[in-house]
This record gives structure tokens, sequence and C-alpha cells, in this order.
């Protein structure tokens, strides 16, 4: 039986600092627990700073995508030998909750307390206000509060004489600028692109909270998991199915962690570098999830022989599923400053700039694909600033929510190869494993 603790790590907006202070409390834990952190909704990115700070895969919930009953499956399968959990909340505390995939949503759904985050460079006394609200409109457990971006101790103290009963203060942060973390999209800069300034940026957080965070009151605030059903046994699925080759880079690197680790229940995984001219040598299964592509244009065209690898193994009927980053490379061209010639596997044609696509997916399968039967249901969600200038192939799912290549549809497949814009959490298909193993054996 599971007997770690978790909280969860909340705010009242994005932005208010809550990856940075998950990351760096997550850090400064780790030198005498074994902490792991979770990230609530469909972000790849956040995560990236969790693995740095703890040294181990961070894992997303969201039950939009999961669904209630494998949310807690989920996070009781990872909390197993785990001290503490810590999970970031998404966006502000409530935001989602129109699909019920709120932070407040997990808060409910795990039994857990609330830590908020809350950015005081603007405010003092108001903090207070801003709690209390937080709490009382769930109302949820609101168990304590750590300030962000504090111009002092004078300042501070402003801040934590406003706390409502019953909310205590965990300490603070003050502003530093050798802290911030600059955005992309709607989004922080990936870690792979930061590279080892990530590591400086958590060590500096690390040295800034030392005598200012209370870290032992962070652990006894946290709760017991609620895990009394896991026995903690692994499944066992049998022999291997192959190698599935995992494209992995600065141009693609958006994958779940439970993702990656089914596909490793099914194949050994090896990962190859399409910006590096890699190939993997007799694989059975190969998956190219979302990035950038579009930062990396003229690697990925002079990249001949990953090209022509990915084509011959998608005529011999290789199974081959592409997401958002992926679709675009399996395309014809990517549009920017001039057309940069990709695999071409699909007559579609990208422009790498045009207005946002983001939000929740849910797919109607028009047909039988790689990945479903026809008639059923699939949700994902789908995060893009390109878009299919032209598309000359036919669909294999309806939109019943989000935009999709065309607007209302979603998914083109040749031979065994799918690529779509909506980003899939793979243990969320019904019976994914069966639909893989099916195609292989034809």
């Amino acid at each position: 039986m599971i007997t770690g603790k978790a909280l969860i790590i909340a705010s009242d907006r994005s932005g208010s600092g809550k990856t940075t202070v998950t990351s760096i409390i997550a850090a400064a834990l780790s030198s005498k627990l074994k902490v792991r952190a979770f990230k609530v909704g469909p972000d790849y990115i956040d995560p990236g700073y969790h693995r740095v700070a703890t040294g181990s895969p961070s894992i997303n919930l969201d039950p939009w995508l999961m669904g209630e009953e494998t949310l807690r499956e989920t996070f009781c399968r990872y909390m197993r030998g785990i001290d503490l959990g810590l999970i970031e909340g998404v966006m502000g505390l409530y935001d989602g909750v129109e699909v019920g995939s709120s932070t407040f949503h997990v808060a409910k759904l795990l039994s857990l307390p609330i830590i908020l985050v809350i950015d005081c460079s603007n405010i003092s006394y108001t903090a207070g206000a801003i709690v209390k609200g937080l709490r009382d409109y769930g109302p949820v457990n609101v168990v304590g509060v750590v300030f962000n971006n504090v111009a002092s101790s004078n300042h501070y103290n402003s801040c934590k004489s406003s706390l409502p009963n019953g909310v205590v203060s965990l300490g603070y942060i003050p502003y530093d600028a050798g802290l911030s973390i600059n955005e992309r999209h709607l989004g922080l800069v990936t870690v792979e692109d930061y590279g080892n300034k990530v590591k400086e940026i958590i060590k500096r957080g690390v040295e800034l909270i030392n005598g200012r965070i209370d870290l032992d009151l962070v652990y006894d605030l946290a709760e017991p998991v609620n895990c009394e059903y896991d026995n903690g046994q692994k499944e066992d699925y049998g022999d291997k199915l192959g190698i599935a080759a995992v494209a992995y880079d600065n141009a693609f690197l958006f994958y779940y962690r439970a993702s990656l680790d089914l596909l490793s229940s099914i194949f050994d995984l090896r990962f190859f570098s399409p910006m590096n001219n890699e190939v993997v040598n007799d694989t059975s299964f190969i998956y190219i999830g979302g990035g950038y592509p579009e930062l990396h244009l003229s690697e990925l065209e002079n990249a001949t022989n990953t090209i022509n690898w990915i084509r011959k193994a998608s005529d011999s009927g290789i199974p081959i599923l592409a997401e958002c980053g992926g679709l675009m490379y399996l395309s014809k061209y990517i549009k920017l400053d001039r057309e940069y010639r990709m695999v071409n596997l699909f007559d579609i044609g990208i422009a790498a700039k045009g207005r946002l696509t983001i939000g929740y997916t849910e797919l109607e399968a028009i047909k039988d694909n790689l990945i479903t039967q026809g008639g059923l249901r699939v949700r994902g969600h789908e995060f893009h600033v390109s878009y299919a200038e032209y598309s000359n192939e036919d669909y294999v799912f309806r939109n019943i929510r989000g935009r999709g290549i065309v607007n209302g549809f979603d998914g083109v497949m040749v031979n065994n190869t799918m690529a779509l814009y909506t980003h899939l959490y793979l243990p969320s298909i019904k019976d994914f494993r069966e639909r893989i193993t099916s195609v292989l054996k034809r």
C-alpha cells in the first residue's frame, strides 16, 4: 500500500511563478525525500522543469484526457515508492471548470490540500483577499501560501499579515532577475532549449529559499494519499513486439511520460533525432510527437537519411503515428521564409505561422484506423500556430470538439501511417495495445 503524502501547488492565474516555485521546492526537498512532481493539464513543458529539479519524470494529471478513474490510478501508480508528491496546477485554480479539468477538480478528486503561490510584485495586503476568495469560492482546502516576487522583509510581513484564519504562510521568495524564465507562445521555453541554464535557475532558487521557506512545514501540510486499492503489482504483458523508434530532439519533444511507458510495455524504445539525420534499424513502430519543427527547418530538410528511412518504413506498412509537429514533418512542406521540403507522405502544405489554435479536442473515427475503430471517440488537445494552407487528403476523424487539420476534420492516413494535429494521451485510447498488436500481425 502506498504511504506517501501529497499536496497541490496552485495560484490565481498563469504567470504567478507556479512552475518556478514547484521546481525549487521539489529540488530542495529532494535532498532528503523521494519527491515526484505532477502537472495538472495537458502541459508538456512545465514537467521538464520538474524533471530537472527532482531527477524523476513528472506525470500529467488531466481529467478530460484521462477520465477520473484513470487519473486516480495514474496518480497512485506513479506515487509508488514516493515520499512526497507535488502537483502543480494549471492556470488559475478554477480555470478549466467548464470541461472538468481544473486544478480545483483534481484537488477534489484526490482529496488533497492546496498551497497557493501569490505573486506580490504589485500588491501587499490585497494578497489576503485573493487567498480568501480562492479558498471560499470552491470551497477548497487551502492550507498555506508561498509569496512570490517579494520586494523586502517588510513587504513580506504586510502580505503575511493579511492572510485569513486557517491559512499559514510558508514563507516567501524575493524578486530575483536570475529566476526569470522566458516564454514562447503561451508557455515557457523548453528545458531542452535552455540547456544547463535550467539547473542554474533552480540552484539559485534553492539558495534563495534557504531560511525563507519552511520546507518542513510544506511536508507537514501534505496529506497521505488515498490509494488503498493499489496493490503495487506490475502487469505482465509478455514478450515485447519489437522496437519502437521515438523521435526526440529540440524539434520533436512533446510526449507524455505515461504514453512512453505504455509503449515501453509493448516495445523496446529507441530514440532518434530527425534533426541529426538519425535512423533506427529493424523498427516495428515509429512515433513522432509534437514540438517546434518550424524552428529547425533547414536541419530537417537536409536530414535525407531520416526522410528516406521514414518513407521506406511507411511504404513497407510499419505503423507510424505522428502528432502536431509530427504531422507537419510528414507533410509536403513547411512554409516560413520559403517552402522547406519535408517527408512528403501526405499531400498537405503547412504554413508555419497563423493564429493560435489551443484547446481540448474530441474526435470521432469516420473509419477504422491505426489507433481505433470507426465510430469510436478519442480525446486529446491541440496547441499550434501553424495551419494547413492546403490539403488533398481524406480524413480519419470528425471533430466533435476542436479545429483539426481543416475546420471540423483531423487525422490523415496512408498505409499504416497516421498523422493528426491532435496530441493524444495514449493510455486513454480504448484497446490501444490490442489495436497496435493487430496491425503488426496483419
